[in-house]
């Protein structure tokens, strides 16, 4: 029976590969805890994907990985075991998960986290926002869609050459306004590092720290995620007021 190890990341032969896999180990190493390489198994066993490829983003929370297997390239985000983790959530998170979960440990606090996205992507998802679409979710991992060309994951918005800055202020104020009024959600945590540019189209990310709509919190932070972008555009050379974002947005959708 082969070792969870292998089944995470299969044995490279070749010096380039040896190089490859002497990354692999490192991530192995802060990421791949024992919990969670037995979780990585129960996802490679039910069919989800066979291999961990490369690593696409590293957050303050969760790594994302580029997975393959039977049904091709998926997106797998490991939210790391730790209680440092939860140094970087703000407090309405923090709140709800321990309404959630009460006193329970950090381990179970993580999967709650991880759920709570997953749920929200899905909300999201159904109700017509542009985010990679939900798979599963097990314990701290989160598989969905990947969303890139050829293999390659697509960039986020900061680091992208746009070409329409335009059309990408008017997709990025839709996605909002549709979170709020048909998914009834505040994404929370919107800026042009949470947002990939796939295809020349604005695709939203790191749902996570969603709020619902009647959230008392959830104006300001959407008037927050609005002043971001309103910076964002006007260096793009679009000036942006940000209360004219704030509203295109779907603040004055909130009550």
């Amino acid at each position: 029976m082969p070792r969870v190890t292998d089944l995470v990341f299969p044995r490279l032969e070749r010096k380039e590969d040896r190089r490859k896999e002497r990354w692999h180990r490192d991530v192995m190493d802060e990421v791949f805890d024992r919990p969670t390489l037995l979780a990585v198994s129960r996802m490679v066993t039910s069919g989800h994907f066979k291999e961990v490829d490369f690593s696409i983003s590293t957050g303050k929370e969760a790594n994302v990985f580029r997975v393959s297997g039977a049904a091709g390239f998926r997106a797998l985000k490991v939210y790391r075991i730790s209680n440092s983790i939860f140094r970087h959530l703000p407090p309405w998170a923090l709140a709800e998960i321990h309404r959630e979960v009460g006193g329970a440990s950090f381990q179970r606090m993580i999967f709650a986290w991880a759920h709570r996205e997953f749920t929200s992507l899905k909300r999201c998802f159904e109700a017509g926002v542009p985010v990679p679409k939900p798979i599963a979710q097990f314990r701290n991992l989160l598989i969905m869609e990947f969303v890139g060309e050829e293999g390659l994951p697509s960039p986020v918005l900061i680091k992208s050459v746009v070409e329409d800055p335009t059309a990408v202020r008017s997709e990025v104020a839709s996605a909002s306004r549709t979170m709020v009024e048909r998914a009834e959600l505040v994404h929370g945590d919107l800026s042009p590092f949470n947002v990939l540019y796939h295809r020349g189209h604005a695709v939203l990310i790191d749902v996570g720290q969603v709020l619902r709509t009647d959230h008392p919190q959830a104006k300001e932070m959407l008037r927050r995620d609005a002043t971001n972008f309103a910076r964002y555009f006007t260096r793009m050379g679009l000036p942006t007021p940000p209360e004219t974002l704030f509203t295109e947005m779907g603040g004055d959708l909130l009550p």
